[in-house]
């Protein structure tokens, strides 16, 4: 579902760099999605004009491409309000709200700065929302989610159905460096949390992500695509027991190799609601 981001994640650690974190995050909140933006030079009667049109027009240019590059490559049409109505399994609410018709239905008020149905769309288990200025992140949410084999193509053997040993499993994972788990809530439901990144000596992970990413599979999911943790990516796992979703994890994610900056995905997370079944 991800492959978007994993493209650009990829980029980054060609690279080397992710950029200033800090400050990127402190702004999330105010920024909006980044349009591509592209600047004529129109003739002028003098040549100092001229020139100095044609300065202005290629600064902008140059800034636009490097604004660009932090976005997924090619963010689907449901990034757009006006799309994203028509977009199969989304009904829009009204107010900034959108329904998506997974298992158990979920509603979203994404905030500034969010998309709505981001990646490859809605499926029965899968939705995302990705932010739409980097670095790279945002929020998955997958029903009937258990934890996943090696290889992500089926259940991990003597892992427990519920949302407490599902997270509880993963602060164990011999390749995670995993933080304290704790408990929260999402929509006033009792959830079990825990924050991650890859140790330093992980090997390299026995699933595949997005077609041609090795991973280390997390979740596993009948009839969806797996979904693992790769590369610099941080992510926290929120666990809770929905009648009709059951196991549903909430998968926050940023490309920054910092637990700590999962914090600006809080929003987002807070964001989602069931409506009663």
């Amino acid at each position: 579902m991800i492959e978007q981001v994993a493209r650009a994640s990829a980029e980054e650690l060609r690279t080397g760099t992710t950029g200033d974190v800090e400050a990127g995050l402190a702004d999330l909140h105010v920024r909006q999605a980044q349009h591509r933006r592209r600047s004529v030079v129109v003739a002028a009667a003098t040549v100092a004009l001229a020139l100095g049109l044609g300065w202005s027009a290629g600064w902008l240019m140059a800034r636009s491409d490097a604004e660009d590059s932090q976005l997924p490559v090619k963010p689907g049409p449901s990034q757009v309000t006006e799309e994203v109505c028509h977009v199969e399994r989304v009904t829009c609410l009204g107010g900034g709200v959108y329904r998506f018709a997974l298992h158990r239905p979920v509603d979203y008020a994404p905030p500034p700065g969010f998309g709505v149905a981001s990646g490859g769309g809605v499926t029965p288990g899968q939705v995302e929302s990705y932010r739409q200025a980097g670095p790279t992140a945002g929020i998955t949410v997958l029903e009937r989610a258990h934890a996943a084999s090696l290889e992500g193509t089926f259940p991990a053997r003597g892992v427990g159905a519920g949302p407490q040993a599902f997270v509880d499993w993963v602060a164990t994972r011999p390749f995670l460096d995993a933080g304290k788990v704790t408990t929260t809530t999402i929509d006033g439901q009792r959830a079990w949390q825990v924050r991650v990144v890859l140790a330093h000596d992980a090997a390299a992970g026995a699933a595949t992500c997005n077609v041609r990413y090795r991973c280390h599979a997390i979740t596993y999911q009948r009839d969806e695509v797996p979904t693992g943790i790769w590369g610099n990516m941080a992510a926290e796992y929120t666990a809770l027991r929905l009648p009709g979703g059951g196991t549903t994890v909430v998968w926050s994610w940023i490309f920054s190799g910092d637990r700590s900056h999962l914090g600006a995905l809080d929003e987002a997370v807070q964001s989602l609601s069931w409506p009663p079944g």
